[in-house]
């Protein structure tokens, strides 16, 4: 339901906004919504396979005032002609233009429902559809929203995915985008299929790159086929619809939003239809890119605009996982956006682990990843995973991208990324059951020795004798020592300092991903239960009693807060193990301890 709140208050916004301008149409290319009569008879253009474009025909049933949005128009149209008439409606046809005695009347862009048993469609007017040139003319149009991605990292319930299901046997919606995916296998279209049909996306398996690609004979017109490139290369992820009107390096196509989200910059190709699908329940045709044409730069309610003098930028990604099948190179580059990038990336990660994954049981990754963001130093992560589902693993990877991206500070160049992986296919994991301390009364500037019993998977449990220092200024008084695995840190850090998370620029975002600790290590820490507190994102630990009622009395709201007590120092133990577990010890620190 979340989703469904974001994106209708967004078309509310657009619509309060972007109130499309009475226009006076030029009466020689189009055809106003007032002087359309049902019973009118005109065609359409669409390309029904390779680059042709085709004309169908088209009956005006009627014209509908108010829908979708308040001082919205819709016009009926009963569609026959070529494989319409066994396929239907079909996804992919967004955009067709319509035209009535040679004027331009709008785009075909809405089904009513599923399993219509007249192939029924609701046309956009080209009225509506020209104020979003004008709209990006204009300052002061809807900037960039911020809409989970996919929801791929907050989930969503089942109930709520039932619901839109049932929804779409009911409601008036924009025909479906078929979405292609190349080189993913099963599974992870499985996994993505619920994802992409909750944006009105119809995924199909199939291949990602047109046998034609930058033929230069492909001409970009009324009824070509439009296609958004989000991934190419070794991976290929594309959506598909059609161009309706070009204007000289300006173009219109689909009818309906993408996702509504105003100014967006998607790379954006002339394609070709490599294969048509007839269904009762959708018909849908697989559009593949050809050659870029320019960059989406408008997603509006009344269709997307296209402006032919951007060119769009890419992420190249490069993944190399080494396994007893020896070692395989994915490239591939992934459209550089602020919405979009991180779920793509996830996704060619999922499935990369997958594949590796699915013949094996037990199964242990180890994994590199190379960030270079621009203006920034370059950002290196080293991690261990051992049973866990590829998902999650899949997700501990992309998380650090999303949060740089998605930050909120500034824009992100990031220039490329690079993960390595290697796949062992055994469990590699160890539980943390005992530990024990030499002595429990110490004074500043000694030592203790732990040892800590750890049990691998399957194997005899092995001991670790590891001293930790007290440093010469600690406190007397009574102290912790816990011993931990990385999830258990990153809660007892969340736990003790709240508002250490509140950073105040991306820089403190990447220094912060980069400190977060490996699986594979056991994590000592020498707590002191002495307030401090965060500032910015950064920690200030056991001040003087009066500074810090100086810093707690601030009124800056939302950067400062307590913290619970004070890490004096940190001691990380590097195993062959993913660690699991934890531990604490109470020792007590004492200038007079012999």
């Amino acid at each position: 339901m979340k989703y469904k709140t974001v994106l209708l208050y967004i078309m509310v916004l657009q619509f309060l906004c972007s109130v499309v301008i009475a226009m006076e149409l030029d009466p020689n290319k189009f055809m106003s919504v007032d002087q359309i009569k049902p019973g009118m008879k005109g065609i359409g253009k669409t390309v029904f396979s390779g680059t042709k474009v085709e004309e169908f025909q088209i009956e005006v049933i009627g014209v509908d005032r108010n829908v979708i949005l308040p001082k919205s128009d819709l016009i009926w149209v009963l569609c026959s002609g070529g494989p319409i008439d066994e396929a239907g409606v079909i996804s992919g046809m967004s955009g067709s233009p319509v035209y009535i005695d040679g004027k331009l009347i709008g785009a075909i862009a809405y089904r009513a429902g599923s399993f219509a048993k007249r192939p029924i469609a609701g046309v956009t007017p080209i009225a509506q559809m020209l104020g979003i040139i004008e709209k990006s003319e204009k300052e002061g149009s809807i900037g960039q929203m911020d809409l989970p991605e996919f929801d791929i990292l907050i989930g969503k319930s089942e109930n709520d995915q039932n619901n839109t299901q049932d929804l779409d046997l009911l409601s008036i919606k924009p025909i479906q985008m078929p979405i292609t995916m190349g080189g993913f296998n099963q599974k992870t279209m499985e996994y993505i299929t619920p994802m992409l049909k909750r944006l009105n996306m119809t995924p199909i398996q199939g291949g990602g790159t047109s046998a034609y690609q930058n033929s230069e004979d492909v001409k970009v017109e009324p009824g070509s086929v439009a296609v958004i490139e989000f991934v190419r290369g070794d991976y290929n992820v594309s959506g598909s619809g059609t161009i309706t009107y070009v204007d000289g390096d300006k173009i219109l196509a689909f009818g309906h939003p993408l996702s509504g989200l105003g100014k967006i910059s998607l790379p954006m190709s002339v394609g070709r239809i490599s294969l048509l699908i007839p269904s009762m329940l959708a018909s849908t045709k697989q559009g593949l890119p050809i050659k870029t044409i320019g960059t989406l730069v408008q997603d509006d309610q009344y269709g997307i605009l296209v402006d032919a003098n951007k060119q769009p930028s890419f992420i190249p990604v490069k993944i190399r996982i080494k396994s007893t099948n020896g070692i395989q190179e994915y490239n591939f580059e992934v459209v550089k956006s602020r919405l979009f990038s991180s779920s793509y990336i996830y996704l060619t990660v999922l499935d990369t682990i997958t594949n590796a994954t699915k013949s094996a049981g037990d199964y242990t990754i180890k994994s590199h990843s190379e960030i270079n963001i621009k203006g920034y130093p370059k950002l290196i992560k080293d991690n261990v995973f051992s049973g866990m589902d590829p998902s999650v693993v899949a997700t501990q990877f992309t998380m650090p991208i999303f949060q740089i991206i998605r930050n909120r500070f500034e824009e992100v160049d990031i220039e490329n990324i690079t993960l390595d992986i290697t796949f062992e296919e055994k469990q590699t994991s160890a539980t943390i059951d005992d530990v024990r301390i030499n002595k429990t009364t110490v004074k500043p500037g000694d030592s203790v020795m732990l040892t800590i019993s750890i049990t691998p998977y399957m194997q005899e449990t092995i001991t670790k004798q590891v001293e930790v220092a007290i440093p010469k200024d600690m406190p007397e008084g009574r102290a912790l020592l816990r011993i931990s695995d990385a999830t258990a840190t990153v809660s007892w850090d969340r736990t003790r300092a709240p508002m250490r998370s509140r950073v105040t620029d991306l820089g403190q975002i990447i220094k912060q991903i980069q400190e977060e600790e490996s699986n594979n290590n056991i994590i000592i820490d020498l707590f002191y239960p002495k307030a401090g507190v965060t500032v910015g994102g950064e920690e200030l630990p056991a001040l003087p009693l009066t500074a810090l009622n100086v810093i707690s009395s601030t009124k800056q709201v939302g950067t400062s807060g307590p913290t619970l007590g004070t890490i004096f120092s940190r001691q990380k133990v590097q195993t062959d193990y993913v660690i699991s577990g934890s531990a604490s010890l109470q020792i007590v620190i004492d200038r007079e301890a012999p």
